[in-house]
């Protein structure tokens, strides 16, 4: 699904939920009056606090209506949300020293991190979280689950508040493996495979195809390494090219294309397949599980940590949290930490469930322990119990910026290496790592 050469705002997009605007809207309170539309510019004692989001996250998430709750809330501020999406000139404004905006994001750790910090674009939030008066500012890091934490971080300082995070995961119709005789989910690479070729033979007449990828590096060959390795990252901050694991993961990955137990390359067609009932299994993002609920039925797909090549093996899964920043020399730095902490802060309950309802995994264990573990109408979302556990054995991606070189350079070669059967995995990762490699030098990226 997704292409060979990807940007950030690509990726994000194939992220979003589109079913997600719809369950949020209903945890916003109404506002009070606010008295009209303030001026451009502060005036009269009443701050504009604007925060700059990204298009398609306003469409996702209901920021302008919890702008308009908190705005009520707060006689003395007004929040703006403005879906402009220009950070070239919100770069400049910092350069400048003159800023208009105060919050930024959406944010995603591994694509934006330290590009953000180095620029200059963000600033780290700890002493505006410390002495925030709104409700849940106290908790709200040592809530966090201390991996999503450590991603939102960069040197030991909290540099955005997640709304919420997303996993790799194995997301897999029980009903076809149960009819297939098949119970429970594949644990291992080797029961995986097994799991895949019982269902391609039972689900033949009706041309059901087993299991797919979707055609990016973090949700395909990058997740199995997770899967696999204790230290799935050089001291360089790349994937392990060149490990036995990986090889193994490539190995594996050509032997389900080529034994036709997944799409053609692995993920070819695979989101027209998955809508028509024709995927039995998918690794991907665990909101593709839920995805897969609202086509199919809340019954017919169950969300599963990945298959690891040993049981309880590796570390985790790839993951990460989207969410927002504080802009540097912002005019109002604290009105919109104050801001962040109201609208999707662990103290606004009814934000959380329409996060979990969503199908977004909450950020905060109270979430979890509160809601999803007591509450018999979250009885369905007990799932997302796993997937936090996966995420807390699991390893940050690398702070640096070699994703999408290195996924640049994977689905350039992974292709290839499908369709010519005399190219060895270690030949490919050793042509991905090279690609990569070059890539990085000529681009003297960190």
């Amino acid at each position: 699904m997704l292409p060979n050469t990807l940007s950030r705002r690509q990726f994000l997009k194939a992220s979003a939920m589109t079913v997600a605007g719809a369950a949020l809207a209903a945890c916003v309170p109404a506002a009070a009056p606010s008295g009209g539309a303030a001026p451009a510019s502060d005036t009269g004692g009443k701050k504009q606090v604007r925060v700059m989001l990204s298009s398609w996250a306003v469409a996702e998430v209901p920021f302008d209506q919890m702008a308009q709750a908190f705005n009520g809330k707060r006689d003395d501020v007004e929040v703006i949300i403005d879906s402009t999406d220009d950070t070239t000139k919100l770069v400049a404004q910092v350069a400048s020293g003159k800023v208009d905006w105060s919050g930024y994001g959406i944010i995603t750790p591994f694509l934006d991190m330290v590009s953000n910090v180095s620029s200059g674009l963000i600033q780290p939030m700890d002493d505006l979280l410390s002495v925030s008066q709104e409700e849940g500012a106290t908790v709200l890091k040592e809530d966090m689950i201390g991996t999503v934490r450590e991603d939102a971080s960069y040197e030991d300082k909290l540099y955005m508040i997640p709304y919420s995070f997303e996993n790799i995961t194995f997301n897999w119709r029980n009903d076809y493996f149960s009819e297939a005789g098949i119970q429970g989910r594949p644990e291992t690479w080797d029961a995986w495979y097994e799991a895949a070729t019982t269902v391609k033979e039972w689900g033949a007449d009706q041309e059901i195809i087993p299991t797919s990828f979707t055609g990016a590096l973090w949700t395909d060959v990058g997740a199995m390494v997770t899967s696999a390795m204790a230290k799935p990252y050089t001291d360089e901050g790349l994937i392990d090219w060149m490990a036995p694991e990986t090889i193994g993961a490539l190995d594996l990955y050509r032997k389900m294309v080529l034994e036709e137990l997944t799409p053609p390359h692995g993920f070819d067609g695979w989101l027209e397949s998955f809508q028509r009932g024709k995927v039995a299994s998918v690794q991907a993002q665990s909101s593709r599980g839920v995805w897969g609920q609202n086509l199919h039925g809340a019954d017919k797909w169950t969300t599963s940590p990945i298959p690891t090549l040993e049981a309880g093996g590796g570390s985790g899964t790839v993951y990460w949290g989207n969410g927002l920043g504080v802009v540097n020399k912002a005019p109002h730095p604290q009105e919109v930490v104050d801001f962040y902490v109201f609208a999707f802060g662990p103290a606004n309950t009814d934000f959380q469930k329409a996060v979990i309802q969503s199908g977004k995994t909450p950020v905060y264990n109270s979430s979890y322990d509160q809601i999803i573990n007591v509450e018999s109408d979250f009885e369905q979302y007990k799932w997302m119990i796993g997937m936090r556990d996966d995420v807390a054995r699991s390893l940050p991606v690398p702070r640096n910026t070699f994703y999408l070189i290195q996924h640049t350079a994977y689905t350039k070669n992974i292709v290839e290496f499908i369709d010519d059967p005399s190219i060895t995995p270690e030949q490919i990762a050793q042509r991905i790592l090279d690609d990569a490699k070059a890539e990085i030098e000529k681009q003297q990226v960190k």
